[in-house]
């Protein structure tokens, strides 16, 4: 199988770029970010280069120009590994010029340099695109519709390989003629081949050539249409519609990862979404067995929203898409480049290293942290208690993190707090940090200073700020002063009493009882200072994502 080392997409659709995508060896793509910033028109602009239908002279809508300005010249181009080429392309383009007599094309250069030739069909079958979009269209994909479904292809090559075997062929022929005269024993169906017959021949008796029909136990152009795919429940054949959508798309990934492994390769997957219709636990599994069928060989790229199918062991793999003054854009990270990064940030310069950075990241990721890769902007918190408590007290004020994109996490402890900011500003996803002065956990200050190191704060600068015993709230951080509780028993009047209250209901545990409170304490007027300190920590929660900053619809995905 050819395999893909890049993608670069230029002017097509909400990518204005050139954005080029890098192809790690064994491992998915896997774009995220948030919806409507462009994910899904990069499948379908691997699509249209490597998918079924010949794109030589596709002929593109408005809204596939960038912008829809059909002046602008689009360009895809899929480049090749040069040890595992596409027959003997280097890369395969597909354009549109808006100045050329022939606008649209398909080329390639070879590995001299030299282009752009017409490239052949049966090359350009080395390496199939199969997009699977949210909606899957399984019945079209497992039908013979067109030449271009799967199961048409399939067939197709079991066809070409049966040619091969004339003891075979000629076997399958006497055994498909014998299913027919079975057939020709139910009384209604000869009759109605005879009626058939007589028919037609009055019609077609003054034709100058003469057409007979008959039926068939099999297609004659190819024994293998004869087969049907079908499900099997307790030895009970299934329909696919019988099948949950689940089923259905597991179905889908297994025949087509089914068809790679048994041709070599021949196919790179694009699945739009496959955590949909799938209950956390079916999405997990799903996601162990996708990085296993690229451990495999084979290549896969997705869009998703689920971070069950982000592992940071491949995080090369792994592309943030945003959109910034309407253009879709994409980070994508090496080792290094992370590395770089999170000593800039004051990170250990002993323990950030090449090979350990992947597996520390690995290692203390959770599905909860990682939901802050698809957000706007992230919140790091240190515990449970503020994460359930300052989203309510924010909304008590009128701003509602969900609604701007703005994620509040708990890493567990302020231990974690500078290694996830590093994270996910090196993805450029700003990001505030909030603890508290609980030296419990923390005796010698070591945790708190790496989270000021974080997010700049001069070395000379710290001493002072881990010995505050008031709320400090900076740009960049907040930090209360004893704890969480501690804080608001002091700037809040009656938040004590309100505890004992939720005790007295049956509240248990600190966050929760946080919650409680947040939820029916009256907020103090304007000019106290607890109101002003919230209001403070407010503003600089909503200038991470301001609202005029958000991305507009305009049909990407």
């Amino acid at each position: 199988m050819a395999r893909i080392i890049e993608v670069e997409v230029t002017n097509y659709r909400s990518v204005e770029g050139p954005v080029v995508l890098r192809f790690p060896e064994r491992c998915p793509i896997v774009l995220i970010g948030e919806n409507n910033v462009g994910k899904s028109n990069y499948l379908r602009a691997l699509n249209l280069v490597l998918g079924g239908f010949w794109p030589g002279n596709h002929d593109p809508e408005d809204n596939e120009f960038y912008n829809r300005e059909r002046e602008r010249n689009i360009q895809i181009v899929v480049r090749f590994d040069e040890d595992d080429p596409l027959g003997r392309y280097a890369d395969v383009t597909w354009g549109y010029d808006a100045q050329a007599r022939e606008p649209y094309y398909l080329g390639f250069r070879d590995h001299h340099g030299n282009g752009r030739g017409y490239v052949k069909t049966e090359d350009r079958e080395q390496c199939t695109c199969v997009l699977l979009e949210a909606e899957r269209e399984l019945r079209y994909q497992l039908s013979y519709t067109s030449k271009y479904t799967l199961l048409s292809k399939l067939m197709h090559k079991f066809h070409h390989a049966l040619m091969e075997e004339a003891n075979v062929k000629q076997d399958l022929e006497g055994l498909f003629e014998s299913v027919k005269q079975k057939f020709q024993e139910i009384p209604e169906f000869r009759t109605f081949v005879d009626q058939l017959r007589l028919q037609l021949g009055d019609f077609i008796g003054s034709m100058t050539h003469r057409l007979q029909v008959d039926f068939e136990a099999y297609n004659p152009v190819n024994f293998f249409h004869a087969l049907r795919l079908h499900a099997d429940e307790n030895g009970t054949p299934r329909a696919i519609d019988e099948m949950g959508t689940g089923e259905q798309q597991i179905l889908a990934l297994s025949f087509a990862y089914a068809y790679a492994r048994a041709f070599h390769g021949g196919i790179v997957l694009a699945l739009e979404e496959p955590e949909a219709h799938l209950h956390p636990l079916a999405q997990a599994w799903l996601a162990k067995k996708l990085f296993e069928m690229c451990e495999g060989g084979l290549q896969i790229i997705i869009t998703t929203h689920s971070p069950h199918f982000i592992d940071l062991l491949h995080l090369e793999g792994l592309v943030l898409l945003r959109k910034i003054g309407g253009a879709t854009t994409a980070v994508q990270l090496t080792r290094q480049a992370l590395v770089e990064h999170c000593l800039n940030l004051g990170s250990d310069p002993n323990r950030t290293t090449v090979d350990r950075i992947l597996p520390f990241y690995h290692g203390n990721a959770t599905p909860s942290v990682l939901e802050g890769l698809f957000a706007r902007a992230v919140v790091l918190v240190e515990g449970a208690t503020e994460q359930l408590a300052l989203p309510v007290l924010l909304g008590r004020l009128g701003f509602d993190t969900d609604a701007h994109g703005i994620a509040v996490i708990d890493v567990g402890g302020k231990g974690n707090l500078a290694k996830w900011r590093r994270l996910f500003t090196a993805y450029g996803i700003p990001t505030y940090v909030i603890f508290d002065n609980d030296a419990s956990e923390d005796g010698e200050g070591n945790r708190r200073e790496d989270a000021l190191r974080s997010v700049g704060v001069p070395d000379g600068d710290h001493a002072a700020i881990l010995q505050a015993q008031e709320w400090v709230v900076e740009d960049t951080y907040a930090v209360f002063g004893v704890d969480f509780e501690t804080t608001f028993r002091g700037m809040i009047p009656g938040y004590e009493d309100l505890e004992a209250e939720a005790r007295e209901n049956g509240i248990v545990g600190k966050p929760l009882i946080a919650r409680w409170v947040a939820e029916r304490i009256s907020i103090p007027a304007a000019g106290a200072a607890g109101r002003d300190k919230l209001e403070q920590l407010l503003n600089c929660v909503r200038s991470l994502a301001p609202a005029d900053d958000r991305p507009q619809p305009d049909g990407a995905q």
